[in-house]
């Protein structure tokens, strides 16, 4: 990750405080002096912070930087997203994860490697990935992948029949974005919010499944995004199916197919397609 300091400068500014202002109650004015003039990335507990006192969003400041493993990570992501398994476990093996250098490509990639073990039904294997990324990193590196670690480890375990320890962890993954503390970029915010609802729409909860799906679309609204609108709305309308309400399903599987048809996402526009086509048998 990388700090833009010079955006960091501006909107401080902007915002009438002196650097000592910024500072006050949280690090040093020397602190906030190297993040502005070297992009000297703090603690993120001291990042949280600043952004807070600045009423801004982490990614406003901090941005991924641009190299080839972060090109291969973005590739793989693409593919789970996409929903080409296969792709994501080739890209995969092409990371040698002794050349990863910092914890935060450590935990994308153990991440990455137990979220292909889930889709292969290699749940234990899953399982232990996952919990390396919240035991090892948890304490060095406050972004999403840890709500997002949480929510793989609930499906794992939703997949193996557990629903009583799936349901913890996907509230356990709530709690933790719902803290607004985890720095991530927009598409890994609609990720997250497109996945817990999906898991608890499989924990049979339409409620809380259409409260996270409305937090995602308003976050994907608020960017003048497309990124997984059709899935968010696919999943409120399966939940609607679920509550036995059949006109409000419908309306929301006709904007997930609109959205679909927008996005070219094919995999999810067939599967609105059988959805409306068995509301109206």
């Amino acid at each position: 990750m990388k700090l833009r300091g010079d955006v960091l400068k501006q909107i401080r500014r902007k915002r009438g405080l002196s650097q000592t202002a910024l500072a006050e109650g949280i690090c040093t004015q020397a602190t906030i002096s190297l993040m502005e003039k070297q992009n000297r990335l703090p603690k993120m507990d001291i990042l949280t912070a600043i952004c807070e006192r600045l009423n801004i969003s982490s990614d406003r400041i901090v941005e991924n930087e641009v190299s080839g493993i972060n090109e291969t990570f973005n590739q793989i992501v693409d593919s789970l997203i996409s929903r080409n398994f296969e792709d994501a476990s080739t890209l995969l093996k092409k990371v040698h994860v002794k050349n990863l250098e910092s914890d935060f490509d450590k935990q994308r990639y153990y991440y990455l490697v137990g979220m292909v073990q889930v889709e292969s039904d290699q749940l234990d294997e899953a399982i232990f990935n996952f919990e390396l990324v919240l035991t090892q990193f948890a304490t060095t590196s406050a972004n999403i992948y840890l709500a997002m670690t949480t929510a793989g480890m609930a499906l794992a375990y939703l997949k193996q029949g557990d629903k009583e320890r799936a349901a913890r962890l996907t509230n356990r993954s709530v709690k933790l974005i719902d803290n607004k503390k985890l720095i991530g970029s927009l598409h890994q915010w609609a990720s997250i919010d497109c996945q817990i609802s999906e898991l608890y729409l499989q924990l049979d909860d339409p409620d809380n499944a259409i409260d996270v799906a409305n937090k995602g679309i308003e976050l994907c609204r608020e960017h003048d995004s497309l990124f997984l609108l059709d899935e968010l709305y696919l999943c409120i309308g399966r939940s609607y199916l679920l509550k036995d309400e059949p006109e409000k399903a419908k309306e929301s599987l006709e904007i997930a197919k609109s959205l679909s048809i927008a996005r070219h996402g094919s995999v999810t526009e067939n599967t609105i397609l059988l959805e409306l086509k068995n509301l109206e048998v």
